[in-house]
């Protein structure tokens, strides 16, 4: 094998590509030959298949990396850690030797595959930013739309080819992706390099801090009225007078809307989180304000805040503005102490409510409160907050359906009954926090329970680990337990 060869087969590629295309062949030179060496006797499989077996080894936590030049990849894998959007906790690495290629003696550009629910992703890891990667069929003629450029991605279709330097040249390139028929991972440790990505600390922190969840990252502020449990009247009642109305306005054109809604009930069951995954069920603008910042030393400022929050709710349309604790700075205009000074304020959040109603713009105010009994009746009659919806606490059903949001993506062992624990946490008046409160809790204790904390400490936790964490009975008895002991 002859030592520190250099291709010279890149006519249409400017000198200093050359250049730096041939400094990270000579450098790689001795690490390459090694494994072609070991290849030899062990009759390797050619570089088709084993992407094919790298592609069969990706589950939701690993991830494919197909390089010439193994240190730049790397690099370019830490640098784009972001851009891969699930816990990553092993690496497969294909190293494209020499004279793999027929019309190059390295790869074109690095590149990164992983898989998220039913897609296989393509990440480009090129070291130039100008260099992009064709992922096309290779019947297809050539198009700009095709190319990812370094950082960028695409969903990864049957029958792709991806850029070697030679797929449109060659009637049978090698690197084709093809949706693998099985999950398989012993031909990949076999014949490509596996490592954990405790060697990459980017990846580490985000990998060890969600843990077991693949969950991307949502839109907006993330919530979904499917991430919340025990309030379906409520949300077909938003669905209704909302939702619907903003995304078809010509069918509500001549119906006065109900501008101003009304959420009341006991702390901690909701309601704040209804207003967050409103906006995002009706794709609008959300805001969100604590009544109390309202108030103002300076007179006429605290008016002028109010003002200020209406005007920006109508120019950011369609709008949900959330409101907490409207009970702090509404309450009864009666002339006692505790609501004179408070007055201005109503009269100003009346003034601006009957404006909004007015209006056919579709900018919806959402309060809340623990105390409606304290309402000045005048903000919560019709054409005000004219809609009241009651936030009550969760029955059984509700605790159910609390939990099995809240326990998703993490693991729980055979011996856990949720009607059990609903049927308990229903006799101790648990919320919906409390819920989420629990399931925190009992996956700490179980991280206890298996020695994980030493672990971590002792910088020894490993992937290994990870696949041996559940949450038992008994940890989540332990954590209702603490519950119960800190409820007034």
């Amino acid at each position: 094998m002859k030592v520190g060869a250099v291709g010279i087969n890149c006519g249409y590629y400017n000198k200093s590509r050359n250049i730096k295309q041939n400094r990270n062949h000579i450098i790689n030179t001795n690490r390459v030959d090694r494994v072609s060496f070991k290849g030899f006797f062990n009759s390797e499989p050619d570089l088709s298949t084993r992407f094919q077996y790298g592609l069969e080894a990706l589950d939701d936590k690993s991830v494919l990396v197909v390089t010439s030049n193994e240190k730049s990849s790397n690099t370019m894998l830490e640098f784009y850690a972001d851009k891969i959007d699930i816990p990553v906790m092993k690496k497969y690495t294909l190293l494209v030797k020499n004279g793999e290629l027929k019309n190059r003696d390295d790869l074109e550009a690095n590149f990164a595959v992983f898989k998220k629910g039913d897609d296989y992703n393509i990440l480009s890891l090129s070291d130039i930013q100008i260099m992009g990667i064709l992922v096309a069929n290779p019947k297809e003629e050539y198009n700009s739309k095709n190319k990812i450029f370094s950082g960028e991605k695409k969903v990864l279709k049957d029958g792709m080819a991806i850029d070697t330097g030679e797929v449109f040249y060659s009637e049978k390139p090698k690197l084709v992706f093809n949706t693998p028929v099985r999950y398989y991972t012993a031909n990949a440790e076999k014949y490509l390099a596996l490592s954990t990505l405790d060697e990459f600390k980017d990846f580490n922190k985000r990998t060890i801090s969600t843990l077991n969840s693949s969950k991307s990252v949502e839109p907006k502020n993330g919530f979904r009225f499917s991430d919340i449990g025990g309030l379906d009247n409520i949300i077909e009642t938003l669905k209704k007078y909302v939702v619907r109305p903003i995304n078809y306005p010509q069918v509500f054109e001549n119906i006065r809307l109900n501008k101003g809604i009304l959420l009341w009930g006991p702390p901690r069951c909701g309601k704040t989180l209804l207003g967050k995954a409103l906006a995002n069920e009706a794709d609008a603008k959300y805001s969100e304000y604590n009544a109390n910042e309202f108030k103002a030393a300076t007179v006429g400022s605290s008016e002028a805040t109010i003002r200020k929050m209406f005007k920006n709710a109508v120019a950011n349309a369609p709008s949900i503005t959330f409101i907490d604790e409207i009970d702090s700075i509404a309450k009864k205009r009666d002339g006692s102490s505790n609501a004179r000074f408070d007055d201005p304020m109503v009269n100003q959040f009346l003034g601006c409510m009957s404006d909004l109603e007015k209006t056919k713009v579709p900018a919806f105010i959402i309060a809340a409160t623990n105390r409606k009994d304290l309402l000045d009746p005048a903000l919560v009659a019709s054409g005000r907050f004219g809609l009241h919806l009651e936030v009550p606490m969760p029955d059984e059903k509700g605790l159910k359906q609390i939990f099995n949001i809240h326990i998703k993506n993490k693991p729980v062992m055979e011996d856990v009954s949720v009607d059990e624990l609903a049927k308990m946490m229903a006799s101790h008046k648990f919320n919906g926090s409390d819920v989420a409160e629990a399931i925190t809790n009992a996956y700490f204790n179980a991280l206890e329970r298996l020695g994980m904390f030493e672990k971590m400490d002792s910088k020894t936790f490993t992937y290994a680990d990870l696949q041996k964490i559940a949450i038992s009975k008994e940890d989540f008895h332990l954590a209702m337990q603490k519950i119960v002991r800190q409820k007034i």
